[in-house]
């Protein structure tokens, strides 16, 4: 089977350490050699005590003075579901392989220790990031995004014990100087942001009085939905307390309720008020989960998918279904200097 190209998501992060220190050689520091997280086994963070799943960057390289890393997501013990495609039978047979049940590796019979410590598991996800001083760029996958590198980033470095426990690692997103310039040349007159009202999940168990006595009896399990997220937070905000303590029977994720905030002034502003209002603007490409729409004085609009960095790079997949890592890394490192080149990106930190 040959080799096949499918087309990826590439993201620019801007990196902010609140330190003020660029994260390359950070990593660096935690990661090579000498570092005091040099191996895998030493840098999985775990993402609830409770239970086996775990974070950590496995491979880094470089490739033409940029640092490439591999965050994986993991899941110890966990079952693969697959499907046996028999053409005579009504229908196709649904099983499991557990990670036990990874072939070995073809050569001599390995030892029991020697199996301890080469454990087979299943990878629920990859993330791919390359990083130049405080420039990042970041392909995701399904369950991995730029959030969870942060949060993770955020740990290894101060477990690594290169930041102070009160410095904070933040990946932001940038526009591109051309919707900079759009919005110098034209400043914006209204903004509109809106974020669907959504709930997550809270398992209850409740206490079931018993119908012999007056005694508690058995426990039941019992879902409730309580709305959170921008939109909660922003009627939180207009309405102090008005969605304390409501619990829903139903999630509202398909309910389709949208909160709708419009910042704008009417006829005329002042020069310190048109400040602000820029401000708004360009600071909300900070924020991911919100539908934004930037009115601009004298007509036209800009979207919240112009308020951040990206674009799509070609990439080629082995018949096995794995990435060729060679060229997703020269992908990742064209694409980053194609940017600097056409000055999309600041470069007042200098790269070399």
């Amino acid at each position: 089977m040959a080799n096949v190209k499918k087309t990826k998501t590439i993201h620019y992060k801007n990196v902010v350490l609140s330190s003020g220190q660029a994260l390359e050689p950070l990593l660096r520091s935690a990661l090579d050699a000498n570092g005091s997280l040099h191996k895998p086994a030493l840098r999985q963070q775990k993402l609830n005590e409770e239970d086996s799943t775990v974070i950590f960057i496995n491979r880094f390289s470089e490739h033409q003075g940029m640092l490439i890393g591999q965050l994986v997501y993991l899941e110890t013990g966990k079952h693969q579901p697959y499907i046996t495609l028999d053409d005579s039978a009504e229908y196709y047979t649904i099983d499991a392989l557990s990670s036990e049940l990874i072939p070995e590796e073809e050569g001599g019979e390995e030892t029991k220790k020697t199996r301890q410590r080469k454990r087979k598991e299943f990878i629920d996800s990859i993330l791919y990031f390359g990083v130049i001083e405080n420039h990042l760029v970041v392909i995701q996958s399904a369950a991995l995004n730029s959030r969870h590198l942060e949060a993770h980033l955020a740990w290894l470095l101060g477990a690594s014990g290169n930041i102070e426990n009160s410095t904070t690692v933040s990946l932001q997103d940038k526009p591109s100087e051309s919707v900079f310039k759009r919005l110098e040349q034209t400043p914006a007159k209204s903004i509109h942001v809106g974020a669907p009202l959504a709930s997550p999940t809270e398992k209850l168990v409740q206490s079931i009085p018993s119908k012999k006595t007056d005694t508690i009896g058995a426990k039941s399990s019992k879902i409730r939905f309580s709305p959170f997220g921008d939109a909660a937070n922003l009627i939180n905000a207009i309405v102090p307390d008005f969605l304390k303590g409501i619990s829903l029977e139903d999630s509202l994720d398909e309910a389709n309720i949208q909160v709708f905030l419009e910042i704008k002034y009417n006829r005329k502003t002042s020069e310190s008020g048109q400040a602000v209002m820029d401000q708004i603007a360009t600071s909300l490409r900070h924020n991911p989960t919100s539908d934004v729409t930037i009115n601009l004085k004298g007509g036209g609009r800009i979207t919240g998918d112009e308020l951040k960095l990206s674009g799509s790079i070609r990439l080629e997949f082995l018949p096995s279904g794995l990435i060729s890592e060679a060229s997703l890394f020269h992908e990742m490192h064209q694409w980053l200097y194609d940017k600097i080149g056409s000055n999309e990106i600041d470069t007042s930190t200098s790269i070399e």
